[in-house]
């Protein structure tokens, strides 16, 4: 549809007759605008926070699932989303396990805020992370005597990061090299 150039001066007159006259018209559009800055003046601290958090457990899932299966090919090419690559995790190895419902949670998180920009992280939601045993007692000894910070936000990104570090154990030189020596130190006792 091309409009001549006059042409826009008698469609911003129609539309404004059509809307009950220029008051209505302008309130409408102001009314419109302010929905759209509220939406786009959302907190982007928090949001890229929620979505760092998500970005870096999804980046050492996706190594996991390579080291773990080294004949599998590229996830990437394969165009796997989260919730398909957490689907490939070894729900029978028992650290995978107790990590598993937060790291569904961190990808509900991520896709309740991408279909409602203003999605915040809940009590429940820190809950859920919490409910790693493992994770709760490392953040606990950890705060080593003093109040530990329960923002939910902050949980969250603990748990991402204690979900790299878990996920990065089992293949990482460091963690091979401790349990070749504790396996040596056992057998070998002071042998060694």
């Amino acid at each position: 549809m091309n409009t001549l150039p006059n042409d826009h001066e008698k469609i911003a007159r129609r539309a404004m007759e059509i809307m009950g006259g220029p008051d209505a018209f302008f309130n409408a559009a102001d009314e419109e605008l302010a929905n759209i800055n509220a939406r786009w003046n959302q907190n982007v601290s928090e949001i890229g926070r929620i979505l760092r958090a998500h970005l870096f457990v999804e980046h050492y899932l996706t190594q996991y699932l390579a080291q773990a299966n080294p004949r599998l090919g590229s996830l990437s090419d394969a165009r796997a989303t989260f919730a398909q690559k957490v689907s490939l995790l070894d729900v029978d190895n028992p650290d995978i396990a107790a990590m598993l419902p937060g790291i569904k949670r961190l990808n509900a998180i991520r896709n309740r805020l991408a279909h409602n920009l203003g999605a915040q992280i809940s009590d429940d939601d820190a809950r859920i992370f919490l409910s790693c045993e493992r994770f709760a007692a490392l953040r606990a000894a950890r705060s080593t005597g003093e109040r530990e910070e329960n923002e939910p936000l902050e949980v969250l990104e603990d748990f991402a990061r204690h979900t790299a570090v878990s996920l990065t154990y089992e293949f990482a030189p460091l963690s091979k090299a401790i349990a070749q020596s504790i396996l040596e130190v056992r057998n070998l006792g002071d042998a060694i």
